[in-house]
């Protein structure tokens, strides 16, 4: 393992964003083994570029133009995140194979004015029954009022709400009204910010830890979308599997994980906020 994988040294040429695998070849053909030693001249896409600043500088970049985009959303502002499950077997009328139903959500409201609390609705389905229709009720009601709907990477949750048109028609109007108000967390960081922790990476679970102080997800019983999603299948679909103490221990860690990944685009907000 050690030959054939050998430990990387911190901010290498291999972790520079959005260069195609021959550029980062012809960069380490060249002689540059970190981003240390590229030089201010190197030709790099506007991403890498601010990530060799903000690493050579150890520093956070910050481009202009961040307040504006920032100053354009509408409050009340929700943060909003799916769980979902996958099965390989459609499980309920109109699913395909490997469809990526939501059975989960969480919901943060943030606070009208300063120094109040943000509103937290959560949602996680019980038993083996269709999840769509009520978990649907359950969403709109949780954003009914919010203005703008931020999300993380937001293709994912848009699907979902597409997929929730049509297994529940009769929210239709509604669903079609939060898709409206939906805008992504990530590109605006990806376009404007670079934090030398974010190791050329813009998931959530990199980008939260770096920007926001004492968020976490190693410590988290269930810290990983795709555990979460094996956790949520068993817990459904397999629950005579599960001791009825093990089931409820799962869901708490379940809606524990959900719920962080809305405080976490929370806390990038807020963050987000400050820089600019």
């Amino acid at each position: 393992m050690s030959r054939c994988w050998p430990a990387a040294p911190e901010h290498a040429i291999a972790t520079l964003c959005h260069l195609s695998a021959a550029r980062r070849e012809a960069l380490s053909e060249a002689g540059y083994e970190t981003i240390f030693d590229l030089p201010d001249d190197v030709e790099l896409n506007p991403t890498a570029e601010r990530q060799r600043r903000a690493v050579q500088n150890n520093e956070i970049v910050v481009e202009e133009g961040l307040r504006a985009v920032l100053d354009a959303l509408e409050a009340p502002i929700a943060h909003l995140d799916f769980e979902t499950i996958n099965p390989a077997i459609p499980v309920w009328e109109g699913c395909r194979p490997y469809d990526a139903v939501p059975v989960q959500f969480s919901v943060h409201v943030e606070p009208r004015r300063s120094g109040g609390l943000p509103q937290h609705s959560e949602w996680l389905a019980e038993g083996g029954g269709d999840p769509r229709a009520p978990l649907a009720h359950a969403l709109v009601e949780a954003l009914r009022g919010a203005r703008t709907v931020i999300v993380y990477h937001a293709p994912f949750e848009i699907g979902r709400l597409r997929e929730l048109q049509e297994a529940v028609p009769e929210l239709a109007e509604d669903l079609e009204d939060i898709i409206a108000r939906v805008v992504d967390l990530l590109p605006i960081v990806r376009a404007y910010v670079y934090h030398p922790d974010f190791e050329g990476r813009f998931s959530l679970k990199k980008v939260a830890p770096a920007l926001v102080a004492g968020l976490r997800y190693d410590e988290m019983e269930i810290g990983e979308g795709g555990e979460a999603s094996r956790a949520l299948e068993a817990l459904l679909l397999r629950p005579e599997t599960m001791k009825k103490a093990e089931r409820g221990r799962v869901r708490k860690a379940l809606l524990a994980y959900c719920k962080q990944d809305t405080l976490a685009t929370m806390g990038v907000l807020r963050e987000l906020r400050e820089l600019a």
